[in-house]
């Protein structure tokens, strides 16, 4: 089996949740005796696209990488057509045009057209990108999708519902994830493979910073209003207004949000963090919070379950209230109210804080260790490059 993973950003310092997912898939879940190949840009900033590495064919951990250099955009002409996007007021020329000016590689789509041939599968990732759009248009009988998809204006675009029903089929991250595919368009096929945990020994202590924060709520992602960290601070300040030995709030990660100057004595941010430390913070954490609506596996969620962590989360999020759901390791809540009494509850009850934390664990393992992982990985890929 040969396969070529098409992805807008790829490197071991690229952020972002579908880079790092197709990072992971492509250097542990290939099987032995199949190759892989990486098309990829020249970017490591996914908020400029500036050509910042060199194009060309390298290697990395014994992968086969080809960057090519992100063409020209009509950066204007894209914040107009995706401000009318996410408005929910664009026809079908504003969400064409959305996708033109997005980051676009001419020479990645020629390299798919004149080598596609030599390779069984194209596995292009994540949906909204213009490099997976116009990748998968460049050879759709060839081509399947990795979308880390989200319920938000973009997925339900018209040439995005078309390309969804005209690659192959799919390799979904979560069940939720694969209903909302199937709700949108008319999904060929597919199944869900997701990511790999590793299994982890006692977590590292913690440093001084979060033993001062103690007892402490831990989020970790990216620093955005578009994951509704906002919201997330906002509901810990008026918790902790009501009552000031209520715990506070760790924030892991980069973004453009910050909190206010009126949560400072609520919050704690420590920016990016390596992964001994943020396995630290799971581990010392009350919970794993997350207000966020927008997710196609929520990784940290399961991280914070392999530490023995119980999880509070958005409701609105359909993957992760499956995962609490399926595995009975944490609860969901829906304002500033349910979000305050699912926190009280755990702080009340160590038992059951203990029973969640362990079930959680216990979920991740058995569905999302690299061992399950791979398994439905092969099985998956086989029949969609049947």
């Amino acid at each position: 089996m040969r396969l070529l993973w098409v992805v807008p950003r790829f490197g071991p310092g690229v952020v972002g949740g579908a880079e790092t997912l197709v990072r992971a898939l492509a250097l542990r879940a290939v099987p032995e005796g199949w190759s892989a190949e990486v098309a990829t840009t020249c970017a490591e900033d996914h908020a400029t696209w500036a050509n910042a590495l060199p194009a060309g064919t390298h290697r990395d951990e014994g992968v086969v990488v080809h960057r090519f250099a992100v063409g020209p955009r009509d950066e204007a002409r894209f914040a107009e057509a995706h401000a009318a996007v996410m408005a929910g007021s664009a026809d079908y020329l504003d969400e064409a045009e959305w996708l033109a000016q997005s980051v676009r590689c001419p020479g990645m789509e020629r390299f798919i057209e004149e080598a596609g041939d030599r390779f069984d599968l194209v596995v292009l990732s994540p949906y909204l990108f213009g490099t997976t759009f116009w990748g998968a248009a460049v050879a759709p009988g060839r081509a399947a999708l990795v979308p880390c998809l989200h319920d938000e204006p973009y997925a339900r675009t018209a040439p995005v519902r078309a390309m969804l029903g005209a690659v192959r089929g799919c390799l979904f991250n979560a069940p939720g994830e694969e209903r909302l595919a199937r709700r949108l368009a008319r999904v060929r096929d597919g199944g869900v493979v997701g990511s790999g945990i590793d299994p982890a020994g006692p977590p590292p202590p913690p440093p001084a910073a979060l033993a001062e924060a103690a007892p402490y709520l831990v989020y970790a992602g990216r620093l955005e209003e578009g994951k509704r960290v906002d919201v997330l601070v906002d509901h810990v300040v008026r918790m902790r207004r009501e009552d000031p030995s209520a715990p506070r709030l760790v924030l892991i990660g980069r973004g453009p949000y910050a909190p206010p100057r009126a949560a400072r004595d609520h919050v704690v941010t420590l920016g990016f963090v390596s992964d001994e430390v943020k396995r630290a913070a799971f581990a010392g954490a009350l919970a794993l919070v997350n207000a966020s609506d927008l997710e196609s596996l929520s990784l940290v969620q399961l991280e914070a379950w392999r530490e023995g962590t119980p999880c509070v989360v958005s409701a609105g999020s359909e993957v992760m209230a499956d995962h609490c759901s399926a595995s009975g390791g944490g609860f969901t809540f829906t304002d500033a109210a349910s979000f305050r009494d699912a926190v009280r509850t755990l702080r009340a009850d160590g038992a059951l804080r203990a029973d969640m934390g362990r079930r959680g664990r216990e979920y991740t393992m058995d569905l999302y260790g690299w061992p399950a992982v791979r398994r439905r990985f092969r099985a998956t890929v086989e029949r969609l490059a049947a």
